[in-house]
């Protein structure tokens, strides 16, 4: 039962923008922590050991709610603060929920069972944002899609950049279980060609560099040889320069060369697509973004000049300051620890960065199954912040609280090939 409940906390995790018939609440407000609660509720006995062995990081994590609710409570826009300090506050009761469950399972095969799930789940997720990016007019996607992004491509997530980052977590987490024998040959190359082809259709610059990030992680690990590295990064590089949203990301707009898919490819039944030809809206490029997020940074450093204690509240930046920026409402700070820092100030900050400490110190030896991805997810936030969507903060916690229940390390002799887990002395 408990494993049921991990599988409807995947899928509900997706619903965004279904919301409650009347009432304008995406579903997943109740299903989240509805199902999380079953999760602990069925692992009721187990909870005291879980608080006893963790009692350092719930403190810390809980500090840092409590810091969250009180300068959303003090902030000069209590409506907006309030209301998504509730909605974070579901993040709350999910973490607990993993908390136990990889407690709970820690030396079973369930764990296992648990990774498949969520590489199945990016599957879904990326084969989705392939039909997407070929047929973006149909009904699925109306019903799923967040508000007008461009490219028209993981509406299932709130947009691109999302989508990029966590196909290619997806990669590197197929990678990495089919070296530990958890999945088939044929199951690693349909992931390579699944992640690779919707990373560049995509168009994320943040995706593609986690990707490389990823990669290089697994070399250093010895989870893939140099070959490897390179096979994935040159038939990444290719797709950028097949796909024409992909070259005008980089700025190949007027070049007569790219994308190489115009040279040999040019299919009417194709033409509403983001494949072969992308619509008329341009997206910026990867130096047109980047300017963009230094001037969101300095108006989030502007900002906490003026309320360094208690910050403007969680969740006010993307709706009163970044809109000077971008000219419209939703856009973050684009960087995780100063957008912590602008809504919570710096006692926030050090709470916040307090909790980041907590972990790495639960960390000694991991897998790197768990170490690469979480990598991955925080990395990805530097030049952006994903906290608001809730497939990516559902899978990272799953990732976070699996670290923190690590009691394994991962040996690997001088034979590369021979891969083993050793109880933690």
């Amino acid at each position: 039962m408990i494993n049921i409940f991990f599988l409807l906390i995947l899928f509900s995790s997706l619903l965004g923008r279904v919301k409650f018939p009347g009432i304008n609440i995406g579903i997943h407000y109740f299903l989240l922590p509805a199902f999380s609660f079953g999760i602990i509720i069925l692992s009721v006995k187990s909870i005291p050991e879980v608080v006893k062995k963790h009692k350092n990081v719930l403190i810390s994590i809980s500090l840092m709610y409590l810091w969250m609710w009180f300068s959303s409570l003090t902030s000069q826009f209590p409506t907006i603060a309030i209301a998504c300090s509730i909605k974070y506050s579901t993040y709350f009761i999910l973490f607990f929920a993993f908390l136990v469950l990889t407690f709970r399972n820690i030396k079973t095969p369930l764990l296992t069972f648990y990774y498949r799930c969520i590489l199945y789940l990016l599957q879904i997720i990326a084969v989705l944002g392939f039909i997407e990016a070929l047929f973006p007019k149909s009904w699925i996607f109306k019903l799923l899609k967040f508000p007008s992004f461009y490219p028209e491509i993981g509406s299932i997530m709130q947009n691109p950049n999302q989508f990029g980052v966590i196909v290619a977590i997806g990669l590197c987490l197929s990678l990495i279980l089919e070296k530990q024998n958890k999945i088939s040959k044929i199951e690693l190359h349909v992931s390579e060609l699944i992640f690779i082809i919707s990373l560049a259709l995509s168009a994320s610059g943040n995706g593609w560099v986690i990707l490389i990030l990823g990669i290089f992680l697994l070399f250093a690990y010895r989870i893939i040889s140099v070959r490897k590295m390179i096979y994935i990064i040159s038939l990444l590089f290719l797709c950028i320069l097949t796909i024409p949203i992909s070259t005008e990301r980089i700025g190949l707009t007027d070049s007569k060369i790219f994308p190489l898919i115009n040279i040999f490819l040019e299919n009417p039944h194709l033409k509403d697509s983001n494949l072969v030809n992308p619509s008329v809206k341009m997206p910026l490029t990867i130096v047109r973004t980047g300017l963009s997020r230094f001037e969101m940074w300095q108006a989030a450093i502007n900002e906490t000049i003026k309320r360094p204690l208690t910050g403007i509240g969680i969740g006010v930046f993307p709706e009163t300051i970044g809109i000077k920026v971008w000219g419209n409402k939703g856009y973050h700070a684009h960087n995780i620890f100063l957008n912590v820092l602008v809504e919570q100030g710096v006692p926030g900050l050090l709470l916040f960065t307090n909790f980041l400490t907590k972990i790495a110190l639960q960390i000694k030896y991991a897998n790197p199954l768990i170490t690469v991805p979480l990598i991955m997810f925080l990395v990805s936030q530097i030049p952006d912040v994903f906290t608001e969507d809730y497939t990516f903060t559902t899978i990272e916690f799953y990732f976070i609280a699996a670290a923190i229940n690590s009691r394994k390390n991962l040996i690997m002799q001088s034979n590369p090939e021979i891969i083993y887990d050793v109880q933690e002395a």
